[in-house]
């Protein structure tokens, strides 16, 4: 038990590193955009200064995922498994599947990338869709255009991923718990018959895919928009302003993931007690236990050429009908 805890040490300290960083960042943003803006109200729902509305932000968020962990993994996983069973009846069989433990610390951070990458990209569609309705838009004079922008660009990036965790830690959470229970959707036997080849995949993977294609598609896309297109209307094209972009890029994703990473841990610890309920409730649904089949290699001498199926086909029914 210890041994398999110690996968925990090095996710927790890139946790703590990257909350402690992101904090002591947000503080700064935040200063620098009062420095020019001390009146601003960034969230006009919350009372008080730019400062106390990012201090909100930060300090409930933290609770509000883990109490939001805790009790919706469960509910939403099982209404994940009971759509896929109904959306891929006619094609697939949904059952459950021994899978081997291992789970080291590196993929406990991966795990945490495609999460990030969602929150940050349905941050930024959400501000831009609704912009001054969930942050409000700064008036400030045209000279201190480009100070405020390098600085409050990044904070509306960080601040609106860390909302939309929200939605990201309800939908991917769900997925690690069908994925580490072993529930599986596989074609039925009367589909391989037909040209179709075999087609086995978890169902937790099957809806991380879905869900993460987004994220990976939209994150490209929504920082060029912020960090390049928009910035640089009020700020001078040049090599270091191109290279501040690129850290913000590459960064914010960074801090977004230190905030995904302790519910992966909580997820771990109690995934010997998850896994058997949603696999027992995956079972009252009509899921069987099944084994995964190996694909193993067509052996061939060296002088024999391999027989086409069809060939085969063709020789047995003549050979049948003398």
């Amino acid at each position: 038990m210890a041994d398999d805890n110690r996968r925990f040490i090095v996710p927790i300290l890139f946790s703590i590193a990257g909350i402690i960083g992101a904090f002591w960042l947000a503080q700064s943003l935040t200063r620098n955009v009062a420095n020019f803006l001390p009146s601003f109200d960034l969230v006009e729902g919350v009372q008080g200064s730019m400062g106390l509305d990012v201090n909100f932000i930060l300090l409930v968020l933290f609770p509000v995922l883990l109490v939001e962990f805790l009790i919706l993994t469960m509910p939403i996983g099982f209404f994940m498994l009971l759509g896929a069973k109904i959306f891929r009846l006619a094609t697939y069989n949904i059952d459950v599947m021994s899978i081997g433990k291992g789970f080291d610390w590196i993929r406990i951070i991966k795990r945490s990338v495609i999460p990030a990458l969602f929150a940050l990209s349905l941050g930024e569609i959400v501000i831009s869709l609704l912009q001054g309705v969930i942050f409000a838009v700064p008036e400030f004079q045209p000279g201190d255009a480009s100070v405020v922008y390098r600085n409050l660009h990044p904070l509306l990036t960080f601040l609106g991923g860390l909302i939309a965790l929200v939605v990201s830690v309800a939908v991917f959470s769900s997925t690690w718990l069908l994925n580490d229970s072993g529930i599986v959707a596989h074609v039925k036997p009367d589909h391989l018959e037909l040209r179709r080849c075999p087609d086995t995949v978890g169902v937790g993977r099957w809806y991380s895919n879905l869900v993460g294609g987004f994220g990976v598609l939209a994150f490209p896309i929504t920082m060029f928009y912020r960090y390049f297109f928009l910035k640089f209307q009020v700020v001078s094209f040049g090599f270091f302003e191109v290279l501040t972009s690129l850290v913000w890029i590459v960064g914010l994703p960074i801090m977004i993931m230190a905030f995904i990473i302790p519910m992966i841990v909580i997820n771990e610890l109690t995934i010997d007690w998850t896994s058997g309920v949603m696999r027992g409730i995956a079972k009252s649904l009509g899921a069987n236990e099944v084994l995964l089949e190996q694909v193993r290699k067509v052996e061939t001498s060296v002088d024999q050429e391999p027989v086409d199926s069809q060939d085969y086909f063709d020789s047995t029914e003549q050979r049948d009908r003398q």
